[in-house]
């Protein structure tokens, strides 16, 4: 060949351990040279064992179609784009043999060329070759497979941003675990504050972690000059007491909560506009029993939804909370029953979910002094019997924010399963927006089965469908147990949920959320371990 740098390169047992030197991946990196035709065309009709195998890269004849926005310019934008096609978080990971064998599936591949080790998981539906063909170094040293096929392929280029790390004959099993898995998160993050201004505005920032997925109360004191802001990370609650400069107007004039980067913004209205040569001070101290934390809530309103369920609207009474509630938690509706308090988990659903809200657009920006819920109406039900009764100024009082969803589980998945039964979606409504939204580890696929007994019973068919065309990722399924017709009609069973966990195709669901009856979540947790989903692949949502 003319051009020396498309020979194949020596073999790298040597080289030190660091990444590949690799350019910002262009077209012209990846120009075939003037022989490679010919080449090819002696390959074709050699009798040897590299046309035996009718590859789409040997032949460019049999070359398969590809996807949509899976062509070569789409792979060079996706290397480009910041991504972490190694799965490595950037780190130079030395892989033994036997390692590399456990990575043998269409959606879990490495492959080994010329000693070094390539994660080409994401490169799958890019391969000319089509999928079946690339699996066949999947697993192993696929070097004498690659010579054989397409040596002039400038992989190093093509494959730079997918390097795993050097192949080696004996690495301790210790340093591979330690060295693939993330480093572990710290004991307890602590929120670190910030603060910027305008002539008229004041910005409190405070940083977590990308998708520690936080929480927000913010509290309006007597005083105009001052405010208690508190950030929750799972189950920790940090308070910043603030005393300010001067005087702010309230309520502020937008809360900005960050799922993906942690990040919460806090703009604030001076009430005189001026700089301010400082913010102020604070004292920061942890809140000691937050169960025990309950706020006053007056209803809004509360109106019919469908035959057996209703729409209620809270406001915070004289608006002196503002509530940011995490991704996947819910709040428990305290009422008094027979000289007792009763509870129950509710989830909030998104402000343009409700008939009333639906001229809204729910935002990130949302101040958060409402809180919306769907709720199923029980005749024998003392809290949704009593929610049900209630007119616009009535109160009741609402918890802190609780739950054990971690948002940071869903981030290594590209394709998600979202499971749900009758009022069990309004968790799951919580989850759309937010992972569709995601730019890092961007998602590829999120289905919705959602199963009730009958047509009428299904909440938002509307809202989801439209959702449905605006985003071609998002698929939802009616599952009908009393269908007037035959079609999708059924239950939850291990035939239904078998064809979504098919590890040959490379779209196959990785992860899968759960919310229904106890009934529901059992027996699909039941099917999900027959299925070989492990726990950490799974996350069912109690009330």
């Amino acid at each position: 060949m003319a051009d020396s740098k498309l020979k194949p390169p020596t073999s790298m047992d040597k080289e030190p351990l660091k990444p590949p030197a690799v350019a910002a991946l262009s077209i012209s990196n990846l120009q075939l040279p003037s022989s490679a035709q010919q080449k090819l065309t002696v390959g074709s009709n050699n009798t040897g064992s590299g046309s035996g195998t009718g590859s789409a890269t040997g032949n460019p004849r049999n070359k398969c179609a590809l996807k949509p926005g899976y062509s070569l310019m789409s792979w060079v934008r996706l290397c480009n784009s910041g991504a972490d096609l190694s799965g490595t978080g950037g780190r130079v990971v030395p892989v033994s043999r036997a390692e590399l064998a456990k990575h043998n599936q269409v959606n879990d591949a490495w492959m080994a060329i010329r000693g070094k080790v390539f994660n080409v998981t994401r490169y799958m539906d890019f391969h000319p070759g089509g999928v079946d063909e690339l699996m066949r170094g999947v697993g192993r040293d696929a070097t004498k497979l690659f010579d054989e096929v397409h040596a002039w392929v400038n992989y190093p280029q093509l494959l730079g941003k997918c390097y795993v790390g050097p192949l080696k004959e004996n690495v301790a099993a210790k340093v591979q675990t330690v060295t693939i898995r993330p480093p572990p998160a710290p004991a307890e993050l602590v929120p670190r504050f910030d603060w910027i201004q305008q002539r008229s505005e004041l910005t409190l920032c405070f940083y977590t972690r990308r998708m520690a997925n936080p929480g927000m109360l913010l509290k309006r004191t007597a005083a105009a000059d001052a405010l208690e802001l508190c950030v929750q990370l799972a189950s920790s609650w940090h308070v910043f007491d603030f005393k300010l400069s001067d005087a702010v107007v309230w309520p502020p004039k937008a809360v900005r909560v960050g799922h993906e980067t942690g990040k919460i913004e806090v703009v604030l209205s001076k009430l005189v506009a001026e700089p301010w040569t400082t913010y102020g001070s604070q004292k920061v101290d942890k809140l000691n029993a937050p169960s025990e934390e309950h706020y006053e809530y007056e209803v809004l309103q509360c109106a019919n939804f469908n035959h057996d369920s209703f729409e209620l609207s809270l406001q915070s009474v004289k608006e002196a909370v503002l509530m940011h509630v995490p991704v996947g938690y819910h709040l428990d509706i305290e009422v008094p029953h027979n000289g007792q308090l009763l509870e129950r988990s509710y989830t909030p659903v998104p402000h343009n979910c409700l008939p009333s809200n639906s001229a809204q657009i729910d935002t990130d920006s949302s101040p958060g002094i409402r809180q919306d819920f769907l709720v199923k109406y029980y005749e024998n039900g003392a809290v949704s019997s009593h929610l049900h009764q209630l007119q616009p100024g009535a109160t009741v009082r609402l918890s802190l924010p609780r739950g054990s969803f971690a948002l940071s589980a869903l981030e290594p998945h590209r394709n998600i399963l979202l499971l749900a039964a009758g009022s069990g979606i309004t968790p799951i409504l919580s989850l759309l927006r937010p992972l569709l939204r995601r730019h890092t580890n961007r998602l590829e696929r999120l289905k919705l089965l959602y199963f009730n007994k009958t047509n009428s019973d299904i909440w938002l068919r509307v809202k989801l469908q439209a959702l449905q065309d605006a985003d071609e990722r998002f698929t939802c399924e009616h599952i009908l147990s009393q269908a007037e017709q035959p079609v999708q009609c059924g239950r939850i069973c291990q035939e239904l949920l078998a064809p979504l966990f098919n590890k040959q195709q490379a779209e196959s669901f990785s992860y899968v959320a759960v919310c229904g009856p106890t009934g529901f979540n059992t027996a699909a947790l039941d099917i999900l371990k027959e299925l070989n989903l492990k726990p950490e692949q799974v996350h069912v949502f109690q009330g």
